[in-house]
């Protein structure tokens, strides 16, 4: 027996012997697939890696070359209202007596501004402030210009009819400036010039080229031009280039990393995943390879490799969700900016409309005056969108009641927010008793603003608009129904109606910018609410805005 136990371990091992060369060619290929997969994937890696640190780059450009476009639009439209004054005043002999005080108010309205000119005959004659270096101004014939440059601008200004501007040059009172002309006519005919200097440093500070370089190298010029703010060096590191419209040429923001861009990359990329993937990976595959060379796999093993594999699908999903999480915050703090910066222009933009509408609106034709009231119109219902775009994606930031507030209070800050509405129309609105709610004031006012708002809006155009505000509990909520007696909504677009920007109506039709509804609904939702609505075509709607109710124990 001893001598049959002995020659079965004999032959045990030899077996093993002889399977060992297979297991070790097999080890040996994997960890050779594991180093080239894992040398394609750093290649991946930096080539993903690389483009992330450009794209970055473009995103952080974008604003500043927008802030520049911004702030010489501004001065170029200050240019125009000098012109406009001009071309006022020519009908009168007052030019020279209403210039000054003009101007100053020019100067005083944004930062930089060099001198204000007037120049008929393309001569100067008027200049603003007239102290130490500026009076070498007067008399300066602008087509006689010996400066590269100078004169051509005013050709331009003479063909464009619109402001040409010039530079960044060197100033005859020194400094670094932009200079912008605008030609004017009379009777047909070019009648002279008036333009101003700007200083370009306080143009750089205001559109925050400064926060730029504190991240990257950074070069400005005019397209095709010298570089006249940052390093030249960078044009020749394929920069990202964002480029900034100008009158008459555009300007070129170039932008490359303050490491270059492959070291950014590396940084960015890293290494230390890649390596913990791969090197967790072949660790399984040479473990799998072993076993099944050993024929050791056993039920136990198994079951810790799909928990191990459904704890890291956890873990992914989980990443997922964050990265998702942190996208959309990021998409909402971009929107909010946008439209926080956008303001400024649309309200330059709509108040040299009505400057303009004042001032040469009576001698405009019909046609004309048209135009120019749709461009007063239009920056209105810009510059109400954009409000709105920014109360939709604050709600979010806003904190939450802790304590609940009586419905009935809020209703009433509505309805007087509404009155003279409900005057002009004629509408009536009946209230039942309503509960204390679990939400803050401000959002229950707001929501009853939107809902009976839209209840006058879209009235029947037969009949009185007539509002029903009642309570009713149900379970954990208390529900606030807004009923009216108008058109109604068919409810194919029951959902659709609290879709940002959704409209059903044209805007000549109703007004409105299409986001009352969907900030009533976020408003709600973020009370831990809802808002519903059902409808009768032609008979009415009724909005009901769920909230939960107040716990008997909560505060007053």
């Amino acid at each position: 027996m001893n001598g049959e136990h002995a020659a079965k371990r004999q032959t045990d091992w030899g077996d093993r012997w002889r399977e060992r060369p297979t297991t070790i060619l097999l080890v040996t290929a994997t960890v050779v697939v594991l180093v080239a997969v894992w040398v394609w994937l750093d290649a991946v890696r930096l080539r993903s890696a690389a483009l992330d640190v450009r794209s970055s780059a473009a995103i952080a450009a974008t604003p500043v070359a927008g802030g520049l476009a911004g702030v010489i639009a501004k001065r170029l439209a200050l240019v125009r209202g000098l012109g406009a004054f001009v071309t006022v005043e020519l009908s009168g002999d007052g030019l020279d007596d209403e210039f000054p005080a003009f101007a100053e108010a020019l100067r005083a309205s944004m930062p930089g501004i060099r001198n204000i000119t007037v120049a008929p005959d393309f001569v100067v004659r008027l200049v603003n402030p007239m102290d130490a270096g500026h009076e070498k101004v007067v008399g300066h014939d602008l087509l006689k210009d010996p400066r590269p440059g100078f004169p051509d601008t005013v050709r331009r200004a003479i063909s464009t009819r619109d402001v040409a501007t010039h530079g960044p040059v060197e100033l005859l009172q020194g400094g670094i400036g932009l200079i912008a002309r605008q030609i004017l006519f009379k009777d047909g005919k070019p009648w002279g010039a008036v333009g101003a200097a700007f200083d370009l440093p306080p143009i750089l500070n205001e559109a925050n080229l400064a926060g730029l370089t504190q991240r990257y190298r950074v070069a400005l010029r005019r397209t095709g031009g010298m570089v006249f703010a940052g390093e030249e060096a960078v044009l020749g590191l394929d920069p990202v280039v964002e480029r900034i419209p100008v009158a008459d040429g555009d300007w070129e923001l170039a932008v490359v990393p303050m490491e270059g861009w492959a070291a950014a990359a590396r940084a960015q990329a890293g290494r230390g995943p890649l390596v913990l993937a791969v090197g967790g990976v072949g660790i399984l595959v040479i473990t799998v390879v072993l076993l099944l060379a050993e024929r050791r796999a056993t039920l136990a093993r198994l079951v810790e490799l799909r928990t191990a594999e459904l704890d890291h699908a956890r873990r992914d999903a989980d990443r997922k969700a964050q990265q998702l999480a942190l996208a959309q915050k990021e998409l909402e703090q971009f929107a909010f900016a946008a439209a926080h910066d956008l303001q400024e222009p649309v309200r330059a933009m709509g108040s040299y409309a009505q400057l303009l509408q004042r001032e040469i609106g009576a001698s405009l034709d019909e046609e004309r005056a048209a135009l120019l009231v749709q461009v007063v119109e239009g920056a209105r219902r810009l510059k109400a969108l954009l409000s709105d775009v920014q109360i939709f994606v604050a709600e979010t930031g806003i904190p939450l009641p802790d304590r609940p507030v009586q419905a009935d209070d809020a209703l009433d800050d509505a309805l007087a927010a509404l009155a003279r509405t409900l005057d002009r129309v004629g509408g009536r609105v009946r209230r039942d008793p309503l509960p204390r709610v679990m939400a803050d004031r401000r959002r229950l006012r707001e929501m009853f603003v939107v809902l009976i708002g839209n209840a006058l809006e879209y009235r029947h155009p037969d009949r009185p608009p007539d509002i029903h505000i009642g309570a009713r509990e149900d379970g954990a909520f208390v529900v606030l129904t807004v009923r009216d007696n108008g058109i109604g909504i068919e409810p194919r677009y029951h959902e659709q109606i609290f879709e940002v920007f959704r409209r059903l109506h044209g805007r000549t039709e109703h007004s409105g910018t299409g986001m009352g509804l969907p900030i009533a609904r976020k408003m709600a939702e973020r009370l831990g609410g809802r808002i519903t609505v059902s409808s009768d075509p032609g008979q009415g709607s009724a909005f009901s805005i769920h909230l939960p109710a107040v716990n008997q124990e909560a505060g007053p």
